[in-house]
């Protein structure tokens, strides 16, 4: 299939003009955010149909995102494993698509396995073998390589083929339901905003502090989080999780104490005061709760037992386990029932919600 480059607003703009407005997108994008906090665009794909395959330039049009957006207002975009793609094309044009329709998600419904590569996938429906050579290139250079733009062509080639073999066998399931409400959930997790008052439930072993050690923490994660935002950098780069793990925990006072503490010399100059002053704040606050510890002896045998009822369930649809039950979905069920994961509300609740329940003591 050919493919059209696309680096400036106007020629956008006419192209998209002959897209049927109710038609669905089949898309793809490369970005970067090794070293950025927001992800930066680098490439939009769209598989246009007979028209070819689009290889826009977003690069070309920061200061005039109007026809890509526009291209995706209030469209159904068709991609595979997108939720990061959704946040780099929200922060490109302002706006998520209307709907979307994530082929590895009606994959693992049809009981391939849940993190299926678009490759894979290609590959077990089609026996086409397509190049992984390009996945890890810079996609910000310009220009790229021959190599580059067959490979991001070749990432939407194939998905109306996939789309149109995964929606039959859906069909035939009884799943496509499932399927859309999946998207939809997707769709609604990928465009939120996560808030800084809750950062500190994301730092790697915040589950062992409590107490004032845990109020550090909120402060320092808040502060760290907000940071990453306005600096745009990975939250890493300011400030590691082991050495905010070790300042929560040791509560320094002096920025004499902080070099032994795993901080970078250049984090002790740049934010060593600000550090010391927010751990003195945290030291006034309420602490939240704390995260929920290990299960009990007694949790872990109910958990179990319940696991091994999904594994019945699951291979009993040919479905991947994960695709039923989360491990992190089943020891809240265990712990608290009363208060269900969303994702067990849905289509899951009377497959293998409503069963798990009356195990329940």
């Amino acid at each position: 299939m050919t493919y059209h480059w696309i680096d400036q607003p106007a020629r956008l703009a006419e192209m998209a003009s002959t897209l049927p407005a109710d038609r669905p997108l089949f898309l793809d994008t490369e970005f970067m955010r090794e070293r950025t906090f927001w992800p930066k665009l680098a490439l939009v794909q769209v598989n246009a149909g007979e028209q070819g395959v689009w290889l826009i330039d977003p690069t070309t049009m920061v200061d005039d995102p109007g026809p890509l957006t526009r291209l995706l207002s209030g469209r159904t975009l068709v991609m595979h494993a997108c939720s990061e793609d959704i946040e780099a094309l929200r922060m490109h044009t302002g706006e998520a698509p209307a709907a979307i329709r994530d082929t590895q998600i009606a994959a693992a419904l049809c009981g391939h396995d849940l993190q299926c590569s678009y490759q894979r996938l290609v590959r077990e429906l089609t026996g086409t073998e397509l190049p992984k050579d390009a996945t890890r290139t810079d996609w910000l250079r310009r220009p790229l390589s021959a190599q580059q733009l067959a490979y991001a062509r070749d990432d939407v080639v194939w998905l109306p083929e996939l789309l149109a073999l995964l929606e039959a066998r859906l069909t035939e399931l009884g799943r496509l339901a499932w399927w859309h409400e999946e998207c939809d959930r997707q769709l609604a997790q990928a465009t939120v905003v996560g808030d800084p008052e809750d950062a500190w439930r994301q730092v790697k072993g915040a589950g062992n502090l409590s107490g004032v050690a845990l109020a550090r923490l909120v402060a320092l994660a808040r502060w760290r989080d907000i940071q990453a935002r306005e600096r745009d950098m990975p939250r890493g780069f300011l400030v590691r999780d082991p050495a905010m793990l070790a300042l929560a925990l040791e509560g320094p006072q002096r920025r004499e104490q902080l070099a032994a503490l795993d901080l970078h010399p250049s984090t002790i100059r740049r934010d060593g005061d600000t550090l010391l002053a927010l751990l003195r704040e945290g030291e006034t606050q309420t602490p939240p709760d704390a995260l929920p510890g290990p299960p009990t002896p007694e949790e872990r045998q109910l958990i179990k037992a319940l696991r091994s009822r999904v594994a019945e369930i699951a291979e009993s649809m040919q479905l991947g386990t994960e695709v039923l039950m989360r491990r992190r979905w089943l020891e809240a069920l265990a712990r608290a029932p009363e208060q269900l994961p969303e994702p067990l509300l849905g289509w899951r609740h009377d497959v293998v919600t409503r069963p798990l329940l009356e195990m329940l003591p």
